[in-house]
């Protein structure tokens, strides 16, 4: 029996809920940071996804064809690039704040566009050329009132834009490889927990002792393990064979909304007025980017 395609609506539906969710994983990201360094923390989140993926869904369905899923090379593929791009936003964020790391990691869909050109041969519009200059504005005022607290900070921010383009090579390559399907996110999953073992072992010298973590710490990992990571993924997978790869921008709006206002409310980790003007020009830059128009 043939499966029939998700509707715009669900699939936009489903990306919805996918950036809300991860409009949170800042602040809790923020807080399981103050119990375990970051190569651990990363690593432990999506063990707990994998653990989750084992445990409560292949046993039901999709075991089979998650196995067919981790035998192809572009699975494994797409997990390097995803995996880089988490490690690089929890090593940028332990160097910086919550609010930072909301705004410089979700610089991914005015990225989207120049890469959809190399990689599908899509053409690019003017409204997404003036986002892109916008982005990178933005990316100068976010960073500017910060630069002259030492070279870390600015290691920090090189590692969170480095996640948008890792997360912007995802999203596109996604597309093009059809990984789209809920096998696709599981095995993406397990491979992103793969790579990162080793990363956890030898630079996070993870170890039973490094697991005494207080109960609101677990709880943050958790969070971040199940519904951020396991829900999250596979809803914008799904969500996005329904969509154009630009055009999940729009919605990335409400990630970053999220993100900073929960940072300000739950961390009191407010912008200064360099970065609030920093973090209207990404929005802007998001709308623009996300516009449908004949490129120019």
């Amino acid at each position: 029996m043939v499966k029939k395609p998700m509707s715009h609506r669900t699939g936009v539906l489903l990306n919805i809920t996918a950036v809300a969710l991860w409009g949170t994983v800042f602040v809790f990201s923020q807080i399981g940071l103050q119990f375990a360094n970051p190569y651990n923390l990363v690593f432990i989140r999506f063990a707990i996804a994998s653990l989750a993926i084992f445990i409560l869904i292949v046993p039901l369905k999709n075991g089979s064809e998650m196995i067919s899923a981790l035998r192809r090379k572009t699975i494994w593929l797409l997990g390097f690039i995803y995996m880089l791009g988490f490690l690089f936003m929890y090593v940028g964020q332990d160097l910086s704040t919550a609010s930072e790391a909301t705004l410089l990691t979700n610089l991914a869909p005015i990225l989207v566009p120049p890469v959809a050109v190399s990689l599908l041969k899509d053409r690019i519009s003017k409204q997404q050329v003036i986002a892109m200059v916008l982005g990178l504005m933005s990316l100068l005022l976010v960073a500017t009132p910060n630069l002259d607290l030492g070279t870390y900070r600015i290691v920090g921010y090189t590692l969170m834009f480095s996640t948008s383009i890792c997360y912007a090579l995802f999203t596109v390559m996604s597309k093009k490889y059809g990984a789209v399907h809920l096998a696709d996110s599981f095995a993406i999953i397990l491979v992103i927990t793969a790579f990162l073992a080793p990363v956890a072992f030898l630079l996070g010298g993870l170890s039973l002792s490094a697991l005494s973590i207080a109960s609101v710490g677990w709880f943050s990992i958790i969070w971040l393990g199940l519904p951020c990571t396991v829900l999250a993924i596979t809803m914008y997978l799904e969500g996005l064979s329904a969509l154009a790869a630009s055009e999940a921008g729009f919605i990335q709006l409400l990630q970053v909304v999220i993100g900073l206002f929960l940072a300000g409310l739950i961390l009191g980790d407010f912008l200064s007025p360099y970065q609030i003007l920093g973090a209207i020009l990404i929005l802007g830059a998001l709308v623009l980017g996300s516009i449908k128009n004949k490129p120019g």
